[in-house]
């Protein structure tokens, strides 16, 4: 009795799992390689060996393929980053060194004109334009300092501190931390020039935070919204420190 031979199915893998991209170009160029030198394996094969090692070349080709164009734009890219670097640093020499000082003479302490050209002014902003910070050094006297404006449609968002303790709240012995606000005109002073310039009382913060709502409008679009702060004493029900002037641009 002759023994049956069992025929098992063969299942090919192509095997670029797991490979790197120059490994898995390599194997397709061996591959393509070996369907030229043995055409009569698989007759008719389709695409062609050829038309695939065509395709091969215009990726490796070392005077035109793609690999070569990649290597001459990331040359090129590296150029570009060094120039726009200059180029930026170019700029920002022109604005600190001669835009700066002329302006400084020429606006003549006008913060709200210094505020329009966005340059900051020590200890009352940043000039940023999502963000003024007026920074008020340590003092013995513990007094009232917003730290940063969000701007977000139609609100202002006043994010207050502490100026000794730097954290949120209310301290000890302040009932209530009231704001005042002016819509453009001469910047304050202080708060008695605030509220000569038709500035007034807005409300109170609660938690170090303040969202004043503003109906943005043709008239005050690009306006000046000067703020100052005001601890109000537990005793006295009067107020006991001042922040300085903070400010943001209506938008």
């Amino acid at each position: 009795m002759s023994k049956k031979v069992v025929n098992k199915k063969v299942i090919l893998t192509a095997g670029f799992t797991g490979l790197t991209q120059d490994e898995i170009l390599k194997r397709e160029t061996d591959m393509a390689k070996a369907q030229v030198l043995n055409p009569t394996l698989v007759p008719g094969l389709t695409p062609t060996a050829a038309s695939v090692q065509t395709q091969i070349t215009a990726i490796n080709d070392p005077n035109t393929g793609l690999i070569h164009q990649l290597g001459v734009v990331r040359a090129q890219e590296k150029s570009l980053v060094g120039q726009i670097d200059a180029a930026i640093n170019d700029i920002k020499d022109i604005i600190t060194d001669d835009w700066m000082p002329q302006t400084q003479t020429a606006i003549a302490g006008d913060v709200t004109k210094a505020a329009t050209l966005l340059f900051g002014v020590k200890g009352f902003s940043t000039g940023h334009a999502s963000t003024t910070v007026a920074s008020t050094a340590k003092t013995v006297a513990s007094a009232p300092v917003v730290v940063k404006i969000d701007v977000i449609a139609g609100e202002q968002v006043l994010h207050i501190h502490n100026n000794i303790t730097g954290k949120r709240g209310r301290p000890k012995g302040v009932k209530q931390i009231d704001v005042y606000a002016q819509t453009g005109g001469t910047a304050p002073t202080n708060l008695a020039s605030l509220i000569a310039n038709g500035g007034g009382y807005i409300g109170q913060a609660k938690d170090g935070k303040f969202v004043n709502t503003i109906a943005v409008t043709a008239a005050n679009v690009g306006k000046i919204e000067y703020y100052i702060v005001v601890y109000v004493d537990s005793k006295t029900l009067k107020p006991s420190a001042y922040s300085t002037v903070a400010f943001e641009t209506i938008k």
